[in-house]
């Protein structure tokens, strides 16, 4: 009897030594699989930061068609170069905040067009831009036909950009990489004042002269090219006399009538700022 029993207890030591052997190498297996599972993660992680630090694009050039007469854009015509040493993919473009719905690309180097749309119904949702190419995206913003849509590239009308304001672009990658440009309009600052000029009885005349001369544009990307002077006559009102250059003399004013000047300077992206309006004599 008591031979039995000290043979069920050594079968039984036996069984909970291999039952705690199991368990170490379950634990050690699960263990290996977390870790291997962990670095794999992590490697995995540390390759998309390393993909997403490659990332390079570049604003190249920007250029706008104004609607005549108005303050919004007609067409946009954007540049951009990639210095990744891979394919990047544009998700998301957006203009001072609002989300570009549609627009057309056209890779530089091959010469391809594709036209990218954020809409469910748009087969490209993104654009992919080759290693170290160039892009030029087209936006169609206004378009004077009747009966038709006239934006295209915006959701609504008041999402296009103006004129007269900042101009901030914003491109956002698959990898989560942003890149943004910001465009200022340039300031207009106008003055008076009265140079001698000799008249055909041989006296001396003072005439006015308006100066636009120290309007300046900030941020280095765009240089001043337009400078346009309307002028009132005060005294005996008509239609405004429009005027061209950053000096302007008026000889031909009538000396005895008060008139008011205002500026409104354009820069190479046709952004414009308009000055404050000057009143003068004649």
């Amino acid at each position: 009897m008591r031979q039995r029993w000290r043979e069920r207890r050594g079968l039984a030591e036996i069984v909970g030594t291999l039952m705690l052997v199991l368990i170490v190498v379950a634990a050690a297996t699960a263990f290996s699989f977390f870790v291997a599972s962990y670095q794999q993660a992590l490697q995995s992680q540390e390759n998309d930061t390393h993909l997403r630090d490659l990332e390079v694009l570049n604003v190249l050039s920007v250029d706008t068609v104004p609607v005549p007469g108005g303050s919004v854009f007609q067409n946009m015509t954007i540049t951009v170069g990639s210095g990744d040493i891979n394919t990047m993919f544009l998700t998301d473009f957006l203009i001072d905040g609002n989300v570009v719905t549609s627009y057309n690309a056209t890779i530089v180097e091959t010469g391809s067009r594709t036209t990218v749309g954020i809409l469910p119904i748009d087969a490209n949702q993104s654009l992919e831009v080759p290693a170290l190419d160039q892009v030029v995206l087209n936006l169609s913003l206004y378009v004077p036909l009747s009966g038709s849509t006239p934006y295209f590239s915006f959701l609504a009308a008041s999402e296009v950009p103006t004129s007269h304001s900042y101009l901030e672009l914003q491109f956002y990658t698959q990898r989560g990489s942003l890149f943004s440009a910001t465009y200022v309009p340039p300031t207009a600052l106008a003055s008076i004042s009265y140079v001698e000029e000799s008249s055909t009885g041989g006296s001396t005349v003072e005439v006015p002269l308006l100066d636009g001369a120290t309007s300046f544009q900030e941020g280095g990307n765009a240089t001043i090219v337009n400078w346009t002077w309307t002028i009132d006559d005060l005294t005996t009102p008509g239609p405004a006399t429009l005027a061209y250059g950053a000096e302007v003399e008026l000889p031909t004013l009538a000396t005895t009538d008060t008139y008011s000047a205002e500026l409104a300077v354009t820069n190479s992206l046709g952004l414009f700022g308009v000055s404050v309006t000057i009143d003068f004599q004649g």
